[in-house]
């Protein structure tokens, strides 16, 4: 690396969350602009963004360096009687130069938010001097302790101060930082540190606090501040940084801000050359590592021996007889569980499920592809049957591609707390967290808080703000390309124009975190060894990393989401038990009750899960519900995608138009759906059947069509024609086929999720229908506080 190359240091980004307005692509895509060698992340107090960062820095040529500007406290970092808040805690930067490095910073992060935290979160000095290892640290700004005591005259106190860090690093690993943002209070120190660095024997290093992209989104970055402390542009007593110059620096623009040090400017490149983190999550092969707790069985059996056992029990019990079908199903999907070691993910999930059941908290009949498994069946993990309805395993679990199976679970919402806490005790508080979820700021809010930043008209700013689509995935540039009017006002309007532009720069940015609504991470060891931990809102311990890098770590993470229709069914039964005498079940409740269908057909669905909009009432209307299969094909239909097929999937239902097939072996896979192509699994089983594929196969061109990868579809239609004509099928029917599947995919809905969730909105159809009185009095009491609903 030549030496002309400044490395930047300090870099907040988004997750500083108050004082960070850049975002992590823009920032690697201005170091590889500015031929920056490498960056360093240091967010205040967090360290959320880091795994993302070394990811895309990684990708995009540029060498990360992970660390965090802490807050040290003055003395002990438990103690709380401190002589004010300014006193609470200084700043001092920690960078990571290796893995043990890494993981002592994952220790103090998690460790200030879960003891130290006082306004911020802390550490001491003796908690840095015990974890020190792998680490360089460095004074920081103005709020490090040394740059506080220059300022107020005690040299000699900053000295001493100087030398205690200097102990606690490795030698040559502290250094002290000169900085210039034009502020007076920089000059003062700096003229100071060249003569404690010389009495105590440290290095100078020269660094730059990046908060903005830009020298011209300083404003931007104001802004951003008023939007996170609920003050106006024009409001004097607003937080606010003193000059512009918080921004990502060329070399030319450090080298001429810090000349005077040219020794601390070189050594940017000798901190870089120390920090060689490697971050790999994966084994030997390129697979991903999982760190699931293994499942502790009673009386020492073999976890794959005690599954085994299980899911026979359950198939007795579901299927009595166990037909040869079923029980090659079931050794068929053992045997994958067994390949991907797994055993232990179904005996965790098998296990809260059934502890929810004996607590008699309401467990939801099962949602997404793991209604596709009949070992989850088995284990009354869910509750549909998934022979009957032709749902498949592999779309839950692909052999060809190992990723961590993914059930999610609804229980009840009032209870969910329970199971959380059954988990803490079984797996180990310290192996268990909540993960944290980053609110971002959207086209439309952040047009209304920049808005009202600006102290425009709140009349004015609403109006723009509803002339944005609303797509809540949609962004203001897609917007202003699809709503004439907004692209008028902002070329014609300069306050408007003014608005669009700062909207821009902040758009997408993390704006608040919070606790996911339903994320659980269970670790097989302390979750501090993986991650950083913070606290919610509830003081419940949560993840600083976001659901995508927890499961790049490999973490085991569930979803226990709060259903309140499972209360709604659950106080139901209980008021019919207790006014009637009639012991509800639902495995006895029949699927093709008549009044049950009457009520769909008039669309008296006000209360009735999924199916209250006027859009799933007027549905149910045109399809006509006769069977079940009606209600999974309704739920799969409203959806933006399958809009367009639904007109022809109501004229096929009634006859109104021929129902034909390409070729007669899709008759047996479409019939079901009046030969529209509704569900992923029916993709999957046309591959299987008409082209050959084993059922992985067929799931992975599933996943390419869905995803529309073009560079694999050439690959796909080829094997898949090849595979047709081998079974005696045409070419140019092969081929049609082919394209009409394509065309469909991408709209395919996964149909073990509409089932399972069919059998919710049936459930309470049926109580609706049958036991109105009952059914009522349970959904008016769960809505007591919502007067609309009432």
């Amino acid at each position: 690396m030549h030496h002309s190359q400044f490395a930047h240091l300090h870099v907040h980004s988004e997750y500083s969350l108050l004082d960070g307005a850049c975002r992590l692509p823009d920032l690697i895509e201005r170091a590889r602009e500015l031929k920056m060698p490498a960056l360093a992340l240091t967010d205040h107090g967090f360290m959320g963004g880091a795994l993302e960062f070394y990811g895309k820095a990684m990708a995009g040529g540029v060498k990360p360096i992970i660390g965090q500007e802490m807050y040290i406290a003055p003395g002990s970092r438990i103690d709380r009687k401190t002589s004010g808040i300014k006193d609470a805690s200084f700043h001092i930067l920690l960078l990571a130069k290796d893995l043990e490095g890494y993981r002592n910073l994952l220790t103090l992060s998690s460790r200030a938010h879960l003891e130290g935290f006082y306004y911020k979160p802390r550490i001491d000095r003796e908690l840095l001097a015990s974890m020190s290892g792998g680490l360089v640290g460095a004074s920081a700004c103005l709020k490090g302790e040394i740059a506080a005591l220059i300022l107020k005259g005690d040299t000699a106190g900053a000295g001493r101060v100087a030398g205690e860090f200097k102990e606690i690093f490795a030698p040559g690993d502290f250094y002290l930082e000169v900085h210039n943002h034009g502020l007076e209070e920089q000059k003062r120190v700096n003229r100071e540190l060249p003569g404690i660095a010389r009495r105590v024997g440290l290095p100078l290093l020269a660094t730059n606090d990046v908060h903005y992209m830009r020298r011209e989104d300083s404003l931007a970055h104001e802004v951003l501040l008023c939007v996170q402390t609920g003050k106006t542009l024009l409001d004097e007593h607003r937080m606010k940084f003193s000059t512009g110059e918080f921004y990502f620096k060329s070399q030319q623009e450090m080298a001429a801000a810090l000349g005077e040090f040219p020794d601390a400017l070189a050594r940017t490149i000798e901190v870089v050359e120390k920090c060689t983190l490697e971050l790999n999550f994966k084994d030997e092969k390129g697979e991903q590592i999982y760190r699931i707790p293994e499942y502790q069985t009673p009386g020492g059996k073999g976890r794959m021996e005690y599954l085994r056992e299980l899911c026979h029990a359950g198939i007795a019990r579901r299927y009595p007889g166990a037909p040869p079908e079923v029980m090659q199903r079931l050794d068929r999907e053992l045997k994958v569980i067994e390949r991907m070691n797994f055993e232990s993910y179904f005996l965790i999930v098998w296990d809260f499920i059934s502890w929810a059941r004996r607590q008699d908290i309401p467990v939801g009949p099962g949602r997404g592809s793991a209604a596709g498994s009949i070992a989850a069946y088995a284990l009354e993990i869910t509750d549909i049957d998934p022979l009957k309805y032709n749902l498949l395993f592999e779309r839950f679990l692909n052999p060809n591609r190992v990723t961590m199976p993914d059930m999610d679970i609804d229980f009840c919402y009032d209870r969910r707390g329970e199971l959380i806490g059954y988990v803490s005790d079984r797996y180990g508080h310290e192996n268990v967290a909540q993960i944290i979820t980053f609110g971002r700021m959207k086209a439309k809010a952040v047009i209304r808080d920049v808005g009202r930043v600006l102290g425009m008209p709140y009349g004015e700013v609403d109006a723009i703000a509803k002339l944005v689509p609303n797509d809540p995935k949609i962004t203001l540039a897609e917007a202003i390309e699809t709503e004439p009017e907004l692209k008028r006002l902002k070329e014609k309007n300069p306050q408007v124009a003014r608005l669009m532009g700062l909207a821009f720069s902040l758009e997408g940015l993390a704006r608040n975190a919070s606790t996911h609504a339903a994320g659980v991470v269970i670790g097989d060891r302390p979750l501090i060894e993986y991650l950083p931990l913070c606290r919610g809102t509830n003081d419940e311990p949560i993840t600083q990393y976001a659901m995508k890098s927890v499961e790049e770590i490999g973490l085991l993470k569930m979803d226990f989401l709060g259903l309140r229709t499972l209360t709604v069914l659950h106080n139901a039964l209980k008021i019919i038990a207790r006014t009637r005498g009639v012991q509800l079940s639902w495995e006895t409740v029949p699927l093709d009750d008549r009044p049950t269908f009457d009520l769909l057909n008039r669309a008296d669905t006000v209360g009735v899960f999924q199916l209250e909009s006027a859009g799933m009432r007027d549905l149910s209307k045109k399809i006509g519900l006769d069977r079940f299969e009606d209600l999974i094909a309704l739920l799969a239909l409203f959806r933006p995608g399958p809009m367009r097929m639904l007109d022809d999937y109501v004229r096929r239902k009634h006859g109104q138009t021929k129902i034909a097939y390409n070729h007669p072996a899709l008759e047996p896979i479409l019939r079901d759906t009046y030969g529209v192509m509704l569900y992923q699994e029916q993709v999957i089983q046309i591959a299987h059947e008409i082209a050959g594929f084993t059922m992985p196969q067929a799931d992975n061109l599933r996943r390419i069509m869905g995803k529309k990868i073009v560079e694999q579809m050439e690959k796909q239609q080829e094997a898949f024609v090849r595979g047709a004509v081998k079974k005696g099928i045409k070419k140019a029917v092969a081929e049609g086929i082919f394209d009409l599947v394509a065309r469909f995919a991408e709209y395919g809905f996964n149909k073990s999720h509409s089932a399972a969730y069919a059998l919710i909105a049936y459930r309470t159809a049926y109580l609706k229908a049958n036991y109105p009185v009952e059914y009522m009095a349970s959904l008016l009491s769960r809505e007591i506080n919502n007067p609309d609903k009432i």
